[in-house]
């Protein structure tokens, strides 16, 4: 294993690595990767002491020839690599040319990537060195860590607005050439089965704890499955940005102040294999329902008043009128209609939240079991009360506020 991973460093860093004694210091844990696993592992100089140590991040994909041929493993790697050596730059540079001082780099240091057959790299810097952690999943998120993530997103959505205002052309290239990896997840398997079972087992759960009408019109979700993954995102024709994708807890890395560490001082923002062209309140609502508490539920439209806000703030900082580009009331408007989706994705990582680690299933196990690969989805939780408190709060607010409703 050693000497494939030199091999390749020796490609992506364009380094002599053997002049470099290489570390494996570990990998992730089952569960943190479905399509791909980490590893971690450190370089140092063998002949010049004072050469810097490399802390390095290596994202690779699975190499199953069943999962590569059911699922788009290596277009998710390709969009994420597009998404770092295309979008990401084109993005520095134009907000620098703006005058921008503190550009959106809530994301980790991309050495580069490798593109071969059957394997997909890509190498990181690992922020953990610096003093980033991952969120226990177990744990909700705070409001301050809520409200960070948030305005970064905020940040990231400006340069798309006012780029889009102002070089049009440039812009539409880069989005002409992003692949919508998340719709060809979407036909791979059968969404309607996977999260129709999750809204059953959480309907199930509360039958004890909520009205049969709140249960009622939660079920009615079930019908509205395949529209949400279907035509409703891919009709969206309003106000459209580069998008995140994939917004539960683990793709968060979060630093600290050193004196209270309850409060967070910077984001990393993981995992771009789903990024897409779309509206903005698709990552904001799957990130807000997948993580927010039951006492910050209730200030849900506080905290999309400081979205906009700051995405007014960033937008206008770039040299772009917001309030004639996105007026506030066309952001609320698209909220009602599209957070239906972020409702549906919250659902699969509530679910994930409550599994323990022993009870993860392998994603390739059941593909090349014949099965596709959201099988791997479909089982009982055994912590059952996990899973029933994350959903109670998030089940009555978006009832309450007709936020399933079509």
């Amino acid at each position: 294993m050693e000497s494939e991973i030199k091999s390749w460093l020796n490609v992506i860093l364009k380094e002599n690595i053997k002049n470099f004694s290489l570390k494996n210091v570990g990998n992730s844990e089952k569960g943190d990767g479905y399509i791909g696993d980490i590893l971690f592992v450190t370089l140092t100089s063998v002949r010049d002491k004072s050469s810097p140590e490399y802390n390095l991040v290596l994202k690779c994909s699975k190499r199953s020839e069943a999962l590569r041929k059911k699922t788009p493993v290596k277009e998710a790697f390709i969009t994420e690599i597009y998404i770092y050596e295309k979008v990401f730059p084109t993005f520095t540079h134009f907000q620098l040319e703006k005058g921008v001082f503190h550009p959106f780099k809530s994301v980790p240091k991309c050495h580069g990537a490798l593109i071969a057959d059957n394997l997909e790299v890509i190498v990181f810097d690992n922020l953990k060195t610096s003093g980033y952690v991952l969120w226990d999943k177990k744990k909700l998120l705070t409001r301050k860590h809520i409200e960070l993530v948030v305005e970064e997103y905020a940040k990231f959505n400006a340069v798309s607005i006012a780029m889009k205002d102002q070089k049009p052309e440039g812009f539409k290239k880069l989005t002409d050439n992003l692949m919508n990896v998340f719709q060809r997840f979407v036909e791979a398997t059968d969404c309607e089965i996977i999260f129709g079972k999750i809204i059953d087992e959480i309907h199930d759960l509360l039958k004890d704890d909520l009205d049969e009408h709140i249960l009622s019109v939660w079920r009615s979700l079930k019908e509205k499955i395949n529209f949400i993954f279907g035509d409703m995102i891919q009709g969206i024709s309003g106000v459209k940005v580069m998008r995140h994708g994939d917004c539960w807890c683990n793709n968060f890395m979060f630093k600290h102040d050193k004196k209270n560490k309850s409060i967070p001082t910077e984001v990393a923002i993981l995992d771009w294999q789903l990024s897409t062209y779309s509206s903005p309140v698709l990552d904001l609502c799957y990130f807000i329902f997948a993580n927010i508490s039951e006492e910050d539920i209730y200030e849900l439209n506080v905290i999309l008043d400081y979205y906009y806000d700051r995405l007014k703030f960033y937008t206008d900082q770039l040299g772009s009128e917001l309030d004639s580009l996105y007026p506030r009331e066309e952001f609320f408007s698209d909220w009602k209609k599209y957070s239906k989706y972020g409702i549906l994705m919250s659902t699969l990582a509530y679910k994930i939240y409550a599994t323990e680690k022993n009870e993860v299933l392998d994603i390739v196990d059941a593909v090349e079991s014949g099965n596709d690969f959201g099988q791997a989805f479909i089982y009982e939780v055994k912590n059952k009360s996990a899973l029933k408190d994350r959903a109670r709060y998030i089940v009555q607010y978006v009832v309450a506020n007709n936020l399933i409703s079509f």
